[in-house]
């Protein structure tokens, strides 16, 4: 280690105590970020020692990124700087649970799966189920703005944030929102924090609403031989009176992969409808008569209700997409698109013809009606990379010019520094740099990760 890390690991050690800093080489590695790895790591404690960091870092003009269960680090473009990899997954409290008022507050540092442990005790639950649910901690599934499948009924983490406590990148600890559901003071800032990547603040307290369990569940599957009736199905969903928790739709070569992912669902040749409904077991069977209907309606060449164990197979498999598409080529390119259901038809026939001129194979989820991953699936060999550049480059143009917003959430490191995750800022990059230099004005939290350079 040199004289200049000796005496930065001793400062830090001050701050955190020696045994919350770590700058051997192996434990970095652990931390890199797009090939990238710190000079230490820090484990705070406290907020009021990630305050102390983050004012020595500022003052220091060292770069920090906030790090959790790391299932969500390769969203991003890669750091500009990076000395300090800021673990916050030893703050890990549940700090407020208030069953009755349906009301939560949690460190930053928790896993989902933890904390669902400890809601489903009490018949609750938070629908936020992530991919990774076991690493995944609530701060970066915040910080990512991390989809779910139960997004149809239950939205996003901007409709289930109460409130967030987070520490800028001066050190000032700060807050925004409150504790429970009718709190009406002040701006919603902390919902600028949801999907900024760590790039305004550290969060570390966030306060979320619950739900009761369902007294039930069942999940169904619709088989349909093109994306036509797949979309006639969720088109009728949509009209009907039916509240449904889950809406998914799976092209044939995303059903592909879960089949060998997890186990046969049904077959690899179609189009899948996932659909769940939620309640009392009268309300299951009503729901199953009126779904069975509809997908008749559709043309469905199947209809199925899942048993739970391939319920839970199937669902997890939601949840995990973009893994499922990186396991089957490391190669893989996963766009993330919120569109408007009326323009997804024309999109993923605009998606078909390129990856098919492309000769790249495709694996669509569209996500609630409302979003669509697309992966593209090349082989895994460097030299097939220009055309999956060309390839992605030509679908960020198709999609801007459609009026869909769409960004790249995973892809290989070469796509990224080709290519950007984001289309180029419009208007709105003026109004980012603002906020970036409200929050963090002298540019230390992960430099680089966010839309236009911040």
């Amino acid at each position: 280690m040199s004289e200049v890390a000796e005496s930065l690991a001793s400062r830090l050690a001050e701050l955190s105590g020696t045994g919350r800093v770590r700058t051997d080489p192996k434990s970095l590695a652990a931390y890199e970020v797009d090939g990238r790895a710190p000079s230490a790591a820090l484990l705070p404690g406290s907020v009021s020692e990630v305050a102390e960091i983050l004012r020595f870092a500022s003052a220091e003009r060292l770069a920090v990124i906030p790090i959790g269960g790391r299932t969500h680090m390769d969203i991003g473009m890669p750091p500009q700087r990076y000395d300090l990899a800021l673990d916050v997954s030893a703050m890990k409290q549940v700090l407020a649970y208030e069953p009755r008022d349906l009301t939560l507050g949690v460190e930053p540092g928790i896993t989902y799966a933890e904390l669902d442990r400890s809601l489903r005790k009490e018949g609750q639950f938070l629908p936020l189920a992530p991919s990774f649910a076991e690493r995944a901690t609530l701060g970066g599934i915040v910080a990512a703005a991390a989809d779910t499948p139960l997004r149809y009924a239950h939205g996003t983490a901007k409709d289930l944030l109460l409130g967030i406590e987070f520490v800028t990148g001066e050190g000032v600890i700060s807050k925004s929102g409150g504790r429970v559901v009718k709190n009406v003071t002040g701006y919603d800032l902390h919902k600028l924090l949801i999907g900024s990547l760590g790039t305004l603040a550290v969060i570390t307290r966030l306060n979320f609403r619950t739900f009761p369990l369902p007294p039930g569940r069942r999940m169904f599957v619709a088989a349909f031989a093109d994306l036509s009736g797949a979309l006639t199905l969720g088109r009728a969903i949509m009209k009907s009176p039916l509240q449904l928790r889950v809406v998914d739709l799976v092209n044939p070569r995303a059903a592909g992969l879960f089949t060998a992912y997890s186990g046969s669902i049904l077959g690899r040749d179609s189009w899948l409808a996932v659909v769940e409904a939620a309640g009392h077991e009268k309300v299951l069977e009503r729901h199953a008569r009126d779904l069975a209907s509809l997908s008749q309606d559709a043309q469905a060449t199947e209809f199925v209700a899942l048993d739970e164990d391939h319920r839970e197979r199937l669902f997890g498999c939601l949840c995990d997409f973009s893994p499922i598409a990186f396991g089957a080529t490391p190669a893989a390119t996963v766009f993330r698109i919120a569109a408007i259901f009326s323009a997804i038809p024309a999109l993923l026939e605009d998606t078909r013809k390129l990856a098919e001129c492309h000769a790249l194979d495709c694996a669509i989820l569209i996500r609630a009606l409302s979003v669509v991953y697309i992966a593209l699936l090349p082989p895994a060999n460097p030299e097939v990379y220009p055309e999956l550049a060309s390839c992605s480059r030509k679908l960020m143009t198709l999609c801007v010019k459609s009026g869909v917003a769409p960004m790249i959430e995973r892809c290989p490191l070469e796509i990224k520094n080709a290519l950007g995750i984001w289309p180029p800022p419009g208007t709105e990059r003026e109004i980012t740099q603002r906020l970036k230099h409200v929050f963090d004005p002298h540019c230390i939290l992960s430099p680089g990760r966010f839309r236009g350079g911040i």
